[in-house]
């Protein structure tokens, strides 16, 4: 079945774990395996379920496994297989036809193949001395996004990797250089993680080439990137025997996320919303549902390092980079590092309140150890590192049947749910509460007529929603929301968690995105040269003062759709309907346009007719996948046309639903959620639920506790004209009664089981202040006489 294989080259001094067999850091060649034997490749529809995680240890034919280090390197080899043939092409192996050459800083390294010449040229920073130095390769700069100065201050060269020389990013052509070395490799066959991972290894190629000049340690070579250029490290680590250490940085999906969980969250880059410049066309298969029969996953991508150095990172201010699934591919990949007892060499790093590819200084130590144990040399420092924002998260249930035949995923726990009524929140007063018994305790909020605020989050107290809770686990929480969003409207609202930022969130995904100010939030794909801009001319903008103008020097007959103008992908809901409005004209002779959806599932609006005068188009999808990517396509005749006033909104369902705001992690204690009003209209919000899990949340949902203490006869602040601030509090309360319309006489300070603490007298005073130093940080109610009597609740910090 196999053929075991030969580890030659031990570059680096080896460690030995008791009967353990000596562990490479790294090998000599690019892929040491290459005498295994290739497993069977099956068809998709030959291919079985597996929906937890496969098992790293498992044959590709299924009739055993082992742990044995000894076997690694053929197991390695059908990892590296599958991902070939089922996610991003085949990686061509070392030409045989190399030259390079290295003066003046640069390092040029030059590859023949079919008669093609495809030329690197990477920028290299030596530190001074004699060297042999230690070297990272950088994917696209110098040091990825890795502070420079933690590798400079350790005399560490930086190469960079310049990928558009093999293959552009963001508008790959038949025409770049590696397609044209390699013909049989198409844009369907071949994504560009294969090409890019083929370039590193052709770098490294070029290093082995001119040592006599370039005095680089080639026994001590990393790589690093972020983002898309994350990927490109963590598959050029994957696919490269030579490189000792890789660090990558906030993959997000098809990095080191694993396809299968990812397919159970949220708004994040799925198998059917990644880029599919980046992967194979037919991975496409394996969207949705289907991920199931993908022999493979991320935490095998990430495994296949092994046994050589991997530091993965995350960040949890964006969703979109998966990092719960992204954890739970860590923990999966960890085990085979920890099998061959050298659980050392991984290590994964999730944290958040950072900008994406930032590197905060909490988290710089973990990737100088990394970089000071594999790079460097110093056995001595502390890898052994796995932080992260997750307890709670049941990772094992992914992986509990490895070492059996029945590959069963465990239902998933529904872990800590706190449920809140809005109308028993803090409410403030530019909302209203209405009662219906449609609504979870019979009422609901709304916002009051004629109030908006789309483009900056209202700052008074009266136009928050505040709804405080305290968490007795700490998890990653899903933020669900109950509504009603009447037909033919949007649900707006700015949301912010504790005293973090607002953020907007809504059914209307976007308007009109970046014409006035630019192309903010638009990327352009050219296949014929044409020239994409945003015009700031008024009198050529549908409104306001710009349009996305785009000119293409030749205009091209027929069906033959030449230009693309993508936008970002926008957060959609699987199998919700969106519809999609823009303004477009032609600046003369007419022509035609069409919009299309991808880049995954793609759907396609038909062709139409357009003249010189600004027409309106809508076009209304069902979405396939959780992102959808905006193109516009143009042609025929024209060769100016004028895009302007884009619009994505979600058409809304009639009747109550739970619709997710955000996602973000918690810790033990007291927290606030607040919400304050973006679109108006008649938007009903029910009740929220702050849950781990969202299975099996329907209906009115669990009775919530915020309402318990409030007697029958008192009602919420809401519409009283009385203001409450700040809420959460720290030293005091200030309360506003303004012209005390209720003739509210007292105040008292009540818990949540009603026991009253402290009681404030009125009297004529239309402002007044509530100490709060001698109560301990929670939630509490003020309960206001007079009239009537009215309850607000409140939160100490």
């Amino acid at each position: 079945m196999k053929t075991k294989p030969t580890f030659i080259g031990l570059l680096l001094g080896c460690l030995s774990f008791g009967a353990m067999a000596q562990v490479p850091l790294v090998y000599s060649a690019e892929n040491t395996g290459g005498s295994c034997a290739a497993p069977v490749l099956p068809s998709f529809s030959q291919l079985p379920s597996v929906e937890p995680l496969t098992d790293p240890f498992m044959w590709s034919s299924g009739t055993g496994r082992s742990t044995s280090f000894s076997d690694w390197e053929c197991r390695r080899n059908e990892i590296k297989a599958e991902i070939e043939n089922y996610e991003i092409g085949t990686k061509p192996p070392r030409p045989q036809n190399i030259t390079a050459s290295y003066a003046a800083g640069v390092l040029t390294v030059n590859v023949t193949v079919n008669g093609q010449t495809l030329t690197l040229t990477s920028q290299v920073t030596l530190p001074t001395g004699a060297g042999p130095f230690p070297a990272v390769i950088g994917m696209n700069s110098p040091s990825g996004s890795v502070p420079a100065a933690v590798f400079s201050s350790r005399n560490i060269a930086t190469i960079t990797f310049n990928h558009n020389q093999v293959t552009t990013y963001n508008n790959p052509q038949l025409t770049d250089p590696f397609y044209r070395l390699y013909p049989g490799q198409t844009l369907a066959n071949s994504g560009q993680y294969s090409a890019w991972a083929w370039g590193v290894s052709r770098i490294i190629d070029g290093l082995e080439l001119v040592q006599a000049s370039l005095p680089i340690n080639l026994q001590r070579i990393g790589v690093t990137g972020c983002s898309y250029a994350g990927k490109m490290a963590l598959f050029s680590g994957a696919f490269d025997e030579r490189i000792a250490l890789t660090i990558a940085q906030e993959s997000g999906g098809g990095g080191a996320p694993a396809w299968r969980v990812s397919e159970t969250l949220g708004a994040v880059e799925k198998l059917g919303a990644t880029d599919y410049r980046w992967f194979k066309d037919d991975m496409q298969q394996f969207q949705g549902s289907n991920v199931s029969k993908l022999p493979e996953d991320h935490h095998e991508l990430m495994a296949m390092i092994a046994p050589r150095a991997l530091l993965v990172t995350g960040n949890t201010d964006f969703e979109w980079l998966a990092n719960p699934a992204a954890y739970v591919s860590a923990r999966a990949a960890s085990v085979v590092w920890n099998t061959f007892g050298i659980g050392d060499r991984f290590g994964f790093y999730i944290d958040g309140g950072h900008n994406h590819c930032a590197v905060p200084a909490t988290q710089q130590p973990a990737m100088e150890a990394f970089v000071d144990k594999f790079l460097v040399g110093n056995t001595a420092v502390n890898t052994n590192i796995a932080v992260h924002p997750y307890p709670g998260l049941d990772y094992q249930r992914w992986t509990r049947w490895w070492g059996t035949s029945t590959p069963v995923l465990p239902a998933e726990p529904l872990g800590k749910r706190y449920w809140l009524e809005a109308e028993c929140s803090g409410v403030g007063s530019n909302w209203q509460t209405v009662a219906d018994t449609s609504a979870a305790n019979g009422a609901y909020v709304k916002v009051q007529p004629g109030l908006s605020s789309p483009t900056a989050a209202p700052t008074n107290a009266a136009d928050a929603l505040v709804m405080p809770f305290v968490a007795d686990s700490a998890a990653t929480y899903n933020f669900l929301a109950r509504l009603n969003v009447p037909a033919g409207e949007e649900y707006g609202y700015w949301i912010k968690l504790d005293n973090g930022a607002f953020r907007a969130v809504g059914s209307q995904l976007a308007t009109n995105p970046g014409f006035e100010n630019g192309l903010t939030g638009w990327s352009t794909l050219n296949a014929t040269g044409a020239t994409i801009s945003a015009n700031t001319v008024a009198s050529e903008a549908h409104s306001g003062t710009g349009s996305m103008k785009v000119i293409n020097p030749t205009a091209q007959p027929g069906n033959q759709w030449r230009v693309q103008v993508s936008s970002t992908a926008f957060p959609t809901t699987i199998g919700s309907q969106y519809v999609i409005s823009y303004w477009v004209r032609a600046a003369a002779g007419g022509g035609s346009i069409r919009m299309s959806t991808g880049p995954s599932s793609p759907q396609y609006q038909a062709d139409q007719t357009i003249g010189t005068a600004w027409q309106q188009v809508s076009w209304t999808i069902t979405a396939g996948v959780a992102s959808t990517t905006v193109l516009f396509d143009m042609g025929q005749v024209a060769n100016t046309y004028y895009i302007d006033d884009v619009s994505i909104k979600e058409v809304g369902a009639s009747g109550w639903r739970w619709l997710k705001l955000t996602e973000a992690p918690l810790t033990v204690g007291p927290h606030t959620f607040t919400i304050a009003y973006n679109t108006g209209g008649g938007t009903q919000l029910d009740k929220m639920v702050v849950a781990v899990a969202t299975k099996s949340i329907q209906g009115k949902g669990a009775t919530a506790s915020n309402c318990s203490a409030i007697s029958a006869t008192a009602g919420p602040l809401a519409n009283s004209g009385i203001e409450v601030y700040p809420n959460p509090a720290k030293e005091k309360i200030t309360v506003n009664l303004g012209a005390n319309l209720s003739h509210v006489n007292s105040i008292d300070v009540l818990d949540l089981v009603g026991r009253k603490l402290s009681q404030v007298e009125v009297g004529k005073q239309a402002m007044l202040t509530i100490p709060t130093e001698r109560l301990k940080p929670g939630v509490y109610l003020l309960r206001f006489s007079g009239d009537e009597t009215r309850t607000q609740r409140v939160s100490i910090q």
